[in-house]
């Protein structure tokens, strides 16, 4: 309508000529308004929000439980709907892909996205209202938007019959697939895919087993891959439907597929993929933003922010799931997941919908047999292995609580009453999650071979087990939020003694006769690291890895090229590296806000390489002066840093106030 007025008012007060300039100059507004158009007119009185739609089971089974409120808003649907879902590992994207692509502006966040590394995302999610569509005839189609949650996630109570249900049953929903998952891709990507696609023909198979025939024409497949490197694909010469086709190709039918689809899953060369969607297409999705921060708290920032490529991919993922859309039916044709062209639908509205997936989910219960440890040593060894296994688990479970923890005090490290709450809110996340060790470690028991031998000894072991982790994983994160929570104390005093102050120090408790090595523990939690004006980490010299902190210090003692600071990182391979001598990181200070856990700074007295050091620094200064365009000043400065250091000190702290 605004478009159409400010038209009428160009074409009655201009000449025809400046009113079809005024045309021209109205045709990217009129574009935009397509796009809106084609968002379904996405406003912020329609109260989109996502539901439950299926959940986990307090005692984890793999077997899914139907939640009213997403059942209500299926029988909601009085015409024709489709659904399109978003499955594939955990932390790849799903909900963000979803939200930027089919509800970008007010409602892109409509699925919660996480921001840490443990899965955000639990069960199975749908939108509380469809959004309406043109199609290829083009009538408006309702379209539900279904998110998941991801597997082999991290944080969770899940297994793979879990994993294998949610897959099939998603399958068996849906008119399209969104399978998600991050750049690189390889042969064990598309093994992974395969085997979920199994998963669902275990389930096609165990529904028709019970007389539940599933007459409905294959869904599509629309892989996306996040964070795509395109270069990678260009230099190979290569489009995405060249790279889906040799994925392909890394891939064979398994034999299984014949009970149940016919002949046509029969040939070798078949991928069991092909033969269970109707269509695949693979979209790459380049990086939502340079900046890491903003791209692991994508739901902090709308999309005008993120890279042009990237939203661009999301409209291409858009495309791709709107192709051919067709709504949820029943074929007249009796069969198994036919193709379109043998498949005659019949739309279901909801009422009828939701009774299918109530039969579905009850009679099509698939067991995933990797989760059964079919374990025939005796009752001893049995259990030792368990108690391994659980030790094992638990250990990880920690140490991924741990790095999370660790990583939102330092996001929230400034003071203020904000970050002060968000810190509190991260130790009360954590230990929440540190408390459901019980839970999670029986689901895991109850889902394993262990349990139907030995139930009453496999589940007192478990509790002794997830007791004992409780109280070191407890300890460890005790440890860390003390140790998180005076890291910027202790930062703050770093950088309040001056570099120069230590270095004296260090050069008046050094051993006689000069030669001698002498260096002092300057932080914990820092390393030499620069990143130069932006320009990258090219103020330090990389000495090597698997090394003791006294073979790095003797090292740095013999390269000259090294300024006074330098770095032991024991956890990290032993690394050891040094600041640039003649550069503002000589002292590894160059990065005001440096933190790397587990690696410790040093600041080295080094008679050998203190003539040398001077020249570099003489070298820096002469450089500096010149590029500030005087030498009034700078020439008697830069000869001061090089007399010898018997020299008054002096020099020494003029020096170190221009690096400041």
């Amino acid at each position: 309508l605004v478009v159409a007025h400010v038209f009428d008012h160009l074409c009655l007060t201009t000449s025809t000529s400046a009113a079809y300039m005024g045309t021209r100059a109205i045709l990217p507004l009129l574009a935009l308004l397509e796009v809106g158009l084609a968002f379904g007119g996405l406003s912020g009185d329609q109260g989109w929000h996502a539901v439950p739609l299926f959940r986990k089971p307090a005692v984890s089974t793999g077997q899914l439980e139907l939640v009213e409120e997403g059942l209500n808003v299926l029988r909601a649907q009085t015409e024709p709907f489709a659904i399109v879902s978003a499955v594939g590992p955990t932390r790849t994207g799903k909900s963000s892909i979803l939200g930027r692509a089919f509800f970008r502006g007010e409602h892109e966040n409509i699925f919660e996205v996480g921001s840490g590394v443990t899965s955000h995302t639990g069960g199975v999610w749908i939108a509380s209202q469809p959004v309406e569509v043109k199609v290829a005839d083009g009538s408006t189609l309702r379209v539900l938007f279904i998110d998941t949650e991801g597997f082999s996630g991290v944080g969770g109570i899940t297994s793979k019959t879990y994993e294998a249900n949610l897959f099939g049953l998603v399958y068996l929903l849906s008119s399209v697939v969104i399978f998600n998952t991050m750049f690189p891709v390889d042969a064990s990507t598309v093994a992974s895919l395969n085997a979920h696609a199994s998963h669902a023909l275990s389930m096609l198979q165990a529904l028709t087993d019970s007389g539940q025939l599933v007459q409905k024409a294959k869904p599509r497949l629309v892989w996306s891959i996040q964070s795509f490197n395109i270069y990678n694909l260009h230099n190979s010469g290569m489009a995405a439907t060249d790279l889906l086709a040799a994925l392909r190709n890394a891939s064979r039918a398994s034999g299984a597929g014949i009970a149940v689809l016919g002949g046509e899953a029969a040939s070798s060369s078949t991928w069991l993929v092909e033969r269970l969607f109707e269509q695949q297409e693979l979209v790459t999705v380049r990086r939502p933003h340079a900046s890491d921060e903003v791209v692991a708290n994508l739901a902090k920032y709308n999309s005008t922010i993120l890279s042009a490529d990237y939203l661009h991919d999301a409209d291409q993922v858009r495309a791709a799931a709107m192709h051919d859309l067709k709504a949820v039916h029943r074929c007249k044709e009796a069969g198994t997941v036919l193709t379109l062209s043998e498949c005659t639908p019949q739309p279901l509205v909801g009422t009828d919908f939701v009774a299918q997936v109530s039969l579905w989910l009850k009679h099509g219960y698939i067991l995933d047999r990797s989760d059964l440890e079919l374990d025939t040593a005796d009752e001893a060894e049995t259990l030792n292995r368990l108690r391994e296994r659980n030790r094992k688990w638990f250990d990880e479970q920690c140490a991924t609580l741990n790095e999370e923890l660790r990583t939102k005090f330092y996001w929230y490290r400034e003071e203020s009453a904000d970050n002060a709450k968000l810190r509190d809110e991260a130790v009360a996340a954590v230990d929440k999650m540190m408390k459901g060790f019980h839970g999670a470690a029986l689901s895991r028991l109850v889902e394993s071979g262990v349990f139907w031998k030995f139930p009453g000894k496999g589940a007192m072991l478990v509790e002794a087990q997830a007791d004992q982790a409780m109280q070191r994983c407890k300890e460890t994160l005790d440890g860390t939020r003390r140790h998180m929570e005076g890291w910027t104390a202790s930062h703050r005093a770093t950088k309040a003694t001056p570099a120069q102050e230590l270095f004296e120090k260090l050069e008046a408790e050094a051993p006689k006769p000069s030669g001698g090595l002498s260096y002092k523990l300057v932080a914990e939690d820092s390393s030499c690291f620069s990143n130069a004006g932006g320009a990258g980490d090219i103020h330090r010299l990389h000495l090597g890895n698997g090394m003791t902190l006294e073979a790095c210090a003797e090292a740095v003692s013999k390269k000259c090229e090294c300024g006074r600071g330098f770095e032991h990182d024991k956890g990290n391979d032993g690394y050891c590296g040094c600041g640039m001598a003649g550069t503002p990181n000589t002292d590894c200070t160059e990065s005001d806000d440096d933190f790397s856990y587990g690696s410790a700074r040093y600041i080295m007295f080094n008679p050998a390489c203190l003539n040398q050091q001077s020249e570099a620094r003489k070298r820096a200064l002469e450089q500096a002066n010149a590029a500030a365009g005087g030498e009034d000043g700078g020439g008697a400065l830069a000869a001061a840093v090089v007399k010898d250091y018997d020299a008054p000190k002096k020099r020494r702290q003029v020096c170190f106030d221009v690096y400041d």
